[in-house]
C-alpha cells in the first residue's frame, strides 16, 4: 500500500478534513476531493513514534496532519527511503536499551555521591568564612550542653595543664592553637571530637581512660588533623548538600547552624578522613619525639570501651559515636604501628 489515511488541519481554522497521504519523488502529497497539497518531505517536521499517540506531520505555514496508522505510515516512509523509527521509538521497544540507560543513570548517581559530592564539599568548605565556622561551634556546644554533656569535673589546673601541653607542641601547619573544651558525658563516654571552627571537645571519660598524657595528646593531634583538612565542615556540607549550598549562597546561616549539631552527632567520618587524621597525628607526634603508637594504644582502649558500652546499653539509647571506633580500627592500629616501625 502506497497511501495512508490521515486527518488534515490547515492551521487557519479548527476544521478537520480526512485525507490520503502518499510520498512520491521526495514530495509529501495530501489529497482529498479537490484538495491537493504537496510539500518537500524534508521540510515536514515528523514527530517520533510514541506508543499509540498519533504521528504529527507539521508544515511551515502552521498546517499539520495526524496519522493514527503507525505501521502503514512507517512502511510508506521506509519505501521512500526514510528511517521510519526514531531513537526514542527504538528505545521504547528495546528493553535492553532501557536497561542500559537505567544502569548508566545509576552509575552516574553513585559516582556523583562517592566522588562528585565530596569534591564539591571540599571546595565549598574552603569558602565558608571563619566567622560562620566559629558560630557553628557555638551552636553545637549550646545544643550538646543542654543534656548530652555537662560541665567537666576535671580540676581547672588539670584542664589548663593539658591545654598548655598541647599548645606547646610543634605543628605541621600554620593553624592557630585549637580551643580545647572539656566536658563530662556518661552518654557519649570516652570521646574527643573536632568542630568546624577548630574547637576540640574532650570528655572526662577519655582523660580517665588514657594511660598517660601522651595518649591524650595523640588523640588531640588526630582531632587537629580533622580541623586542618576541614573534615567536620565537609561532613556537614556532604550530609545536607542541597539546603546548605543554598544557605551558603544566600548568606542566611540559620539553616546551617540548625543542621550542624544533628549532622555531627549522627554521622561518622569516612575511612579516608580517619586515615588522613591518623597520618597527621603520627607526623605531629614524631615531630615532638612522641611515638605514634600512643595513638594506637588509645584506639585499642577506645575500641574496647565502646564495645563494652554497646553490650550493656539498650539499643534505643545508643548514641552515634563521635570518635573513630569504626569497623576498620584494627587496620588503623596496624598502620600506625607500621608507621612507627618505618
Amino acid at each position: 500500500m502506497n497511501t495512508v489515511s490521515a486527518k488534515y488541519y490547515d492551521g487557519k481554522s479548527a476544521q478537520q478534513q480526512s485525507v490520503v497521504l502518499r510520498i512520491a519523488d521526495g514530495l509529501l502529497q495530501i489529497q482529498a476531493g479537490s484538495l491537493l497539497r504537496e510539500a518537500p518531505l524534508s521540510s515536514v517536521n515528523i514527530s517520533s513514534k510514541l506508543g499509540n499517540t498519533p504521528r504529527l506531520l507539521k508544515f511551515a505555514d502552521g498546517g499539520h496532519c495526524e496519522v493514527q496508522d503507525h505501521a502503514t505510515f512507517e512502511a510508506l516512509l521506509k519505501a521512500a527511503g526514510v528511517q521510519p523509527q526514531s531513537l526514542l521509538s527504538r528505545l521504547e521497544h528495546g528493553w535492553h536499551h532501557a536497561l542500559a540507560a537505567t544502569l548508566l543513570a545509576l552509575v552516574f548517581v553513585l559516582a556523583s555521591f562517592y566522588w562528585g559530592l565530596p569534591w564539591v564539599a571540599d571546595i565549598a568548605a574552603a569558602r565558608i568564612p571563619a566567622r560562620i565556622a566559629l558560630s557553628i561551634d557555638t551552636r553545637v556546644l549550646e545544643t550538646f550542653d543542654n543534656g548530652l554533656m555537662q560541665a567537666s569535673k576535671l580540676s581547672v589546673v588539670r584542664q589548663q595543664y593539658l591545654t598548655r601541653r598541647f599548645a606547646s607542641l610543634k605543628k605541621t601547619d600554620a593553624l592557630p592553637p585549637p580551643q580545647l573544651k572539656f566536658r563530662n558525658s556518661k552518654n557519649i563516654g570516652a570521646n574527643a571530637f573536632a568542630l568546624p571552627g577548630g574547637t576540640i571537645v574532650v570528655t572526662d571519660q577519655l582523660v580517665a581512660l588514657a594511660g598517660n598524657d601522651e595518649e591524650i595528646l595523640a588523640v588531640l593531634a588526630h582531632e587537629r588533623g580533622h580541623v586542618s583538612e576541614r573534615h567536620p565542615l565537609r561532613q556537614i556540607l556532604q550530609s545536607s548538600v542541597v539546603g546548605l549550598a543554598m544557605t551558603w549562597y544566600l548568606g542566611d546561616i540559620s539553616s546551617l547552624l540548625a543542621a550542624a549539631p544533628t549532622v555531627l552527632l549522627e554521622t561518622s567520618y569516612s575511612r579516608n578522613f580517619e586515615r588522613r587524621a591518623d597520618q597527621y597525628s603520627a607526623k605531629m607526634l614524631l615531630l615532638n619525639k612522641i611515638s605514634p603508637t600512643r595513638l594506637a594504644d588509645i584506639l585499642e582502649k577506645l575500641e574496647s570501651s565502646h564495645a563494652e558500652k554497646n553490650v550493656t546499653q539498650h539499643p534505643s539509647s545508643k548514641l552515634a559515636e563521635l570518635f573513630s571506633s569504626h569497623p576498620d580500627t584494627t587496620e588503623r592500629i596496624k598502620e600506625l604501628r607500621n608507621f612507627t616501625a618505618q
